[in-house]
């Protein structure tokens, strides 16, 4: 992710501030005595010299998706606060003002300060896929001086920049579906008392070829467990899915179908708690 968040940081800063691509380099380095000293163009430099999670964004909230046969629970992705040190360097100014670097940095500064929340364009792949936007805010602080200080350089034109980005720890949990009703009555107060009785019940959503819920009809199971669908194509028979081989379908204008359960006309669906029996 930091490596196409700096491609797009370039792309960003050289569209939006119209600096020329054959005139002015922009790099992510370490901008140490040396480094400076090897530099033979003028460049654009922006240090990432912090990085931590933006705990005032923080979510624990859950997204949910349904897959088959169940839901799928993905926590809410962190957001990463990368700050930048962007600073100029020329090998010559035309003044001992340093105007030429002020001047940069100041259409650097109206480009970033347009961009507080990154135009799709400029997204990163892995913010694309998660959904999620990219912020931009241009800050201020003391954090700089100590930075430059740690370089073994003196204090300098500069600007301080941070990107806030999604990170997606891939933290996730699948809860199956209850697709069978279990309910066992006992012949006393232990658990390990004989059964009295049991009942099994699983339900299913059918279709008609076409496509149409098979609204108010019988059905019945190769196991002999019979019902009536709601108006959704829905029916509760008192048998456990893996006994029903073949649903057999009457309609109430006399039509007859033979269903195969696990298709597209016969779906197993959730047993709703409270739905008629």
């Amino acid at each position: 992710m930091i490596a196409d968040v700096q491609q797009a940081l370039r792309d960003l800063i050289y569209t939006e501030a119209q600096l020329p691509r054959d005139a002015i380099d922009i790099r992510f380095a370490a901008p140490t005595g040396s480094w400076v000293s090897s530099l033979t163009r003028p460049t654009l430099n922006l240090f990432l010299h912090d990085l931590r999670e933006n705990a005032g964004l923080r979510s624990m909230e859950f997204s949910h998706a349904p897959g088959p046969g169940g839901v799928q629970r993905q926590l809410a992705p962190r957001r990463m606060d990368l700050r930048f040190l962007i600073t100029v360097f020329f090998k010559a100014q035309l003044d001992e003002l340093g105007r030429d670097e002020w001047n940069v940095l100041w259409r650097v500064l109206a480009a970033l300060l347009r961009q507080d929340e990154w135009e799709d364009r400029y997204l990163p792949d892995e913010a694309r896929r998660l959904n999620l936007g990219v912020l931009g805010s241009v800050t201020h602080g003391d954090t700089p001086q100590s930075v430059f200080t740690s370089l073994g350089l003196s204090l300098r034109p500069h600007l301080q920049y941070t990107v806030t980005v999604p990170l997606d720890l891939n933290v996730g949990t699948y809860a199956p579906l209850v697709l069978e009703r279990d309910l066992a009555v006992r012949g006393g107060p232990d658990r390990d008392a004989p059964l009295a009785s049991q009942r099994r019940r699983s339900s299913w959503q059918l279709r008609a070829p076409d496509g149409r819920p098979l609204a108010d009809a019988l059905v019945r199971s190769d196991s002999g467990a019979r019902g009536y669908t709601d108006p959704t194509g829905t029916v509760h028979l008192d048998a456990p899915r893996d006994a029903v081989g073949t649903l057999h379908v009457l309609t109430l204008d006399g039509q007859t179908h033979t269903l195969t359960p696990h298709t597209e006309q016969a779906q197993l669906t959730l047993d709703v708690p409270g739905g008629p029996a």
